[in-house]
């Protein structure tokens, strides 16, 4: 089988689809994405900056590779509406560009954000048919950059977003509730100090682990046909943010207060209930999330 490409392959979910395609024997896999290689893939990797390149070379790296499949991890989940716009659609325009000069018959695979849903019924799963209104910049730019993949799927290209509910996984961002509070924790564990003040943390969120996402891009790797265009990806299952908090206090060893005086993120506030309807990719994939909530904070806290 043709390799498979995994851009953005360094990123905080790239490296675990990567990971998770280097146990499936049958492939190579090719990783790409800015900055230093992956360990051990210094031969297997292209040095591609998608909001640089030059549209001829990334072409010719396409043709020369000639994928079966390319995962599409690159984005940004913070920063200015003009920053997420530039690292969410405008890197993706150019890799469905370049796939479509190239002419490789490559299976494009997406990865979504349930951010893009936007607000929804309380207590009501969310199908990929839902609606989508995203309240926030990020939601915005990756639902722009969904509609580029399902327009070179309506001209033919084999294409699929994968729409990530919330990850959970070492190395998160700061800005995220969970990477904040883990610091936040870590911390008051190392100071002693007996009180942490976070957000709000009374929404319910689809928490689902980094290597569960890996193994979701294999199954759609691996699966004969792609029978649609939007699979979400969750663990389908709701835990609150407080929930999330307190797995992650107990993990680091934090027995002190945690209160919710500080100012929230104004998105958990417009969305304050939201998890995924799993069943189109169990049905269609045969994958399901296999990592609860402890398992995902416990990976979280051994990668600190």
């Amino acid at each position: 089988m043709p390799p498979v490409l995994v851009l953005g392959a360094n990123g905080f979910i790239g490296r675990h689809v990567v990971a998770a395609l280097s146990n499936w024997s049958e492939i190579e896999v090719l990783g790409g994405g800015l900055g230093r290689p992956l360990p051990g893939f210094e031969r297997r990797w292209l040095d591609i900056d998608l909001l640089d390149v030059d549209a001829t070379r990334l072409v010719s790296e396409l043709r020369a590779a000639r994928p079966a499949v390319l995962v599409n991890c690159t984005g940004a989940t913070t920063g200015m509406a003009e920053d997420l716009t530039r690292l969410n659609v405008l890197t993706t325009a150019r890799v469905v560009e370049a796939l479509a000069r190239s002419n490789v018959p490559t299976r494009l695979i997406h990865l979504g954000s349930s951010a893009e849903y936007g607000p929804g019924a309380v207590g009501r799963p969310v199908i990929e048919s839902a609606e989508t209104r995203p309240v926030g910049s990020y939601g915005i730019a990756k639902l722009a950059a969904t509609q580029l993949i399902l327009a070179a799927a309506g001209r033919g290209r084999e294409a699929v977003v994968l729409r990530v509910f919330n990850a959970l996984g070492p190395s998160m961002a700061p800005g995220s509730l969970a990477g904040a509070a883990l610091q936040r924790l870590s911390e008051a564990v190392a100071k002693s100090t007996p009180r942490i003040e976070l957000g709000p943390l009374d929404s319910v969120r689809d928490f689902v682990d980094v290597r569960d996402i890996g193994a979701a891009v294999v199954a759609a790797c691996r699966v004969a046909s792609l029978e649609a265009p939007i699979v979400n990806v969750g663990s389908g299952t709701g835990h609150s943010a407080r929930e999330l908090v307190e797995a992650l206090a107990q993990a680091v060893g934090f027995g002190g207060e945690i209160a919710e005086g500080a100012a929230g993120s104004p998105r958990s506030s417009e969305v304050p209930w939201q998890v995924a309807d799993v069943s189109l990719a169990k049905r269609l994939l045969g994958w399901r999330a296999v990592h609860d909530l402890r398992s995902s904070v416990e990976l979280m806290v051994a990668g600190r």
